[in-house]
């Protein structure tokens, strides 16, 4: 076994460059305006480590006792599901840029307290109060809607980033350099690997958020999760390699 550090560069190289572009950095990428950044890098890094040291500690067998059949069936029904669940959300909502979207809450927080003005014409402090009752109340019941929201979203990107990793390129890499580097070094390497891939998908993410709305976003989405369906089952007929 080879000692610590040269094990994670190791290791760090070679799951970096198999994760630049591939499914679950695509995936990161899509789901940034959805779930956000720090939702974003918790689920991806918990995945992702989860799948690390199941790669680690199963090694080869991984694939069998999971009945990669199955698990192939299972991906595609999931990434077809979902993409045309994607598309239909493209259908259903408003075009609006992130930008917009932060000038429409700061508007409509605002109008919370534009009640106060009526006062100096006569409204009531009583009924100022309420106005601003019923508006603070009205909010509340949105931010629940919102964080379940985001805790299905995030349950959905954990699904999609471990099936997506089981016999990917990155796992069939971690298999191999486990049994031949130093177990922590390759631990430490693959998680910082990963960690280093999911800041780019955000920084990246950030970006294109700015220039492209959500709807938009929605519909590049279920494309590209019905190209992975497509992927899965050209993959299993023999047509893809």
């Amino acid at each position: 076994m080879l000692a610590f550090w040269p094990s994670f560069c190791q290791s760090l190289a070679i799951i970096f460059v198999s994760e630049i572009a591939d499914r679950t950095f695509i995936l990161e990428l899509l789901y940034y305006p959805k779930v956000g950044a720090i939702p974003l890098l918790i689920t991806a890094t918990f995945a992702m480590g989860i799948m690390d040291l199941l790669a680690i500690c199963v090694g080869y067998l991984l694939p069998m006792l999971l009945l990669r059949e199955i698990v192939d069936w299972i991906g595609f029904a999931a990434f077809t599901l979902f993409g045309l669940f994607s598309i239909y959300e493209f259908t259903t909502m408003e075009k609006t840029t992130v930008a917009e979207e932060i000038e429409k809450h700061n508007k409509e927080k605002d109008e919370q307290y534009v009640a106060i003005q009526d006062n100096e014409t006569g409204a009531s402090t009583q009924q100022v109060a309420d106005t601003i009752n019923e508006e603070d109340k009205k909010e509340g019941d949105d931010n629940k809607e919102e964080d379940t929201g985001l805790y299905r979203k995030c349950i959905e990107l954990f699904g999609f980033l471990c099936i997506s990793e089981i016999g990917d390129k990155s796992e069939i890499a971690t298999v191999s350099i486990a049994a031949m580097y130093d177990l922590l070094g390759v631990i430490a390497g693959t998680m910082m690997a990963y960690t280093m891939t999911c800041c780019m998908a955000i920084f990246l993410g950030r970006t294109l958020q700015h220039c492209i709305s959500e709807k938009t976003m929605n519909l590049i989405g279920g494309i590209i999760f019905l190209l992975f369906a497509l992927q899965i089952l050209l993959t299993k007929f023999g047509i893809l390699a």
